[in-house]
């Protein structure tokens, strides 16, 4: 016990994996890693039938000490999210047709553009989240390693829009465990890694009921609370007043 408290992380890890230690040739496919975790979760069909419902979830930034409810509606490619921490107030974004919005209280109104605005789309739609192969330039299976004590082989994917990101896929089931990307926000790019927990069933298919984000020195814990697989009312998807203002002000601006 003496030595094992001496021990970084790092160097436990390196003395518990080392018998499992495998060259790249003996590492599996990176497409049947992939496809093993997609038909864990309920297979394509069910990933592209999960397209109306409301989650609600709470959040806690830890860190900071702040904890707050958010809930995500979503109807086709539509997606709106409310996040409400009390002491911070209200941040609100989303992917409404072609307009994709943030409203919170440090930034206000914003229409996001470039990076910030392919990203929001992309965790909506289905050939990202199930790794299709007509979006991938190149996906490779480069390790073993763990996602918080977890046995699970790296991934690494590069997009043919040239961003990348990194996957790691559970040894004992196949389920995604984690997964890096760099991320954009309004200050700047920042890497992100989120570790996911506790698989259980949201309508048709199985999702992480809990997950921790790191980035920018802060820590993101996230717990899902409910599902209702109801499609959510035309209410929720009407653009707020001051995006409004704001795509009339871009389409003025564009007419000239």
């Amino acid at each position: 016990m003496k030595l094992v408290s001496r021990l970084t992380l790092a160097s436990a890890l390196a003395i518990v994996l080392s018998p499992l230690a495998a060259s790249a040739a003996d590492l599996p496919q990176a497409r049947k890693l992939i496809d093993a975790h997609i038909k864990a979760i309920g297979g394509v069909k069910a990933i592209e039938s999960n397209s109306d419902g409301t989650t609600k979830a709470t959040m806690e930034i830890v860190e900071a000490g702040l904890k707050g409810d958010m809930t995500m509606y979503q109807r086709g490619a539509d997606i709106v999210m409310t996040l409400n921490f009390p002491s911070y107030g209200e941040t609100k974004l989303g992917v409404i047709g072609d307009v994709s919005w943030s409203i919170d209280p440090q930034n206000g109104p914003r229409l996001l553009q470039g990076k910030e605005r392919e990203q929001l789309v992309q965790q909506n739609d289905d050939k990202y989240s199930r790794r299709d192969n007509s979006l991938i330039a190149s996906a490779t299976t480069t390790a073993l390693s763990d996602s918080e004590g977890r046995a699970c082989y790296r991934v690494e994917i590069e997009w043919k829009t040239g961003d990348k990101i990194a996957d790691c896929y559970s040894v004992d089931d196949g389920l995604m465990l984690s997964s890096e990307a760099t991320v954009s926000s309004p200050m700047g790019e920042i890497k992100q890694v989120t570790h996911m927990y506790d698989y259980k069933a949201v309508g048709p298919i199985k999702m992480a009921y809990k997950a921790k984000s790191k980035l920018a020195g802060m820590t993101q814990a996230v717990a899902i609370q409910s599902y209702d697989g109801a499609k959510p009312g035309d209410e929720v998807f009407a653009l707020p007043p001051a995006i409004e203002a704001l795509v009339k002000k871009q389409d003025a601006a564009g007419s000239k």
